[in-house]
């Protein structure tokens, strides 16, 4: 794992700059250094070690300083091997398991960063009272359900541990309380990704745990909520 240092991000950027270059040559090199694999692990590590500090309530010492960086290169280089034109780079990316622990672990991991306001930077200040694994998973998923076409066995494996480790419910279940804070909040955001995705298997996932139901009886209860998530409005209005 690189460290949570200026130094540790730019080598993680270093390398996001090869995967985006997307060469022939550099691809070769990536595939033999099994660089998906070795990216899907350093993403478990990484995640690992900021669910560590904020249980140990030491963000401020060890996060702050790099954080948001390597938040961008993250996202950014997950994106790029799934543009990749290398196959298998994904292949490895699978490989490494991260797939199943982003739903089995992460996605739904609702710790929040506890740091004093005097000590942030403008720039992690969007990162204050946020749940930093979940929404970034929540990215790395809209990133999949995106490139569908250019990382077809990705994006097939992420529908299946989805279904495996039951999303859909375990989301629904935070919303049937009826009530709207920022936990469901990003439940909502998630189903709106899904629908934006149009991705048969979960929206059909979505109707069997009966989410036109609970969403409808949200959406009448907080009406801002259509205006927010217009796409969610869209999906009740037939029921």
């Amino acid at each position: 794992m690189f460290p949570f240092t200026e130094i540790g991000a730019i080598l993680q950027n270093i390398l996001y700059q090869l995967v985006r270059k997307d060469s022939r040559y550099l691809n070769m090199l990536l595939s033999e250094a099994d660089f998906g694999c070795v990216f899907g692990k350093h993403l478990i590590l990484e995640y690992d070690f900021i669910r560590h500090c904020i249980d140990n309530k030491i963000e401020s010492l060890v996060l702050i300083d790099s954080y948001v960086k390597k938040n961008e290169i993250r996202l950014n280089t997950f994106e790029y091997l799934l543009r990749s034109s290398e196959r298998t780079l994904k292949d490895q990316l699978l490989a490494s398991a991260f797939i199943d622990a982003l739903f089995r672990d992460y996605i739904s991991d609702f710790r929040e960063f506890n740091i004093q306001f005097s000590k942030i930077d403008l720039e992690f200040l969007a990162f204050r009272q946020s749940y930093p694994v979940r929404l970034e998973c929540i990215s790395l998923v809209n990133t999949a359900l995106m490139l569908a076409r250019q990382a077809p066995r990705v994006f097939a494996e992420l529908v299946m541990y989805a279904r495996r480790h039951f999303l859909i419910k375990t989301e629904l279940d935070l919303l049937r309380r009826g009530r709207i804070g920022p936990q469901e909040s990003t439940a909502l955001l998630l189903f709106a990704i899904i629908l934006e995705s149009n991705e048969d298997d979960l929206i059909h996932a979505l109707m069997q745990e009966g989410a036109p139901a609970i969403l409808k009886q949200l959406m009448r209860d907080h009406p801002s909520l259509g205006r927010k998530f217009p796409i969610l409005a869209a999906f009740t209005s037939p029921f």
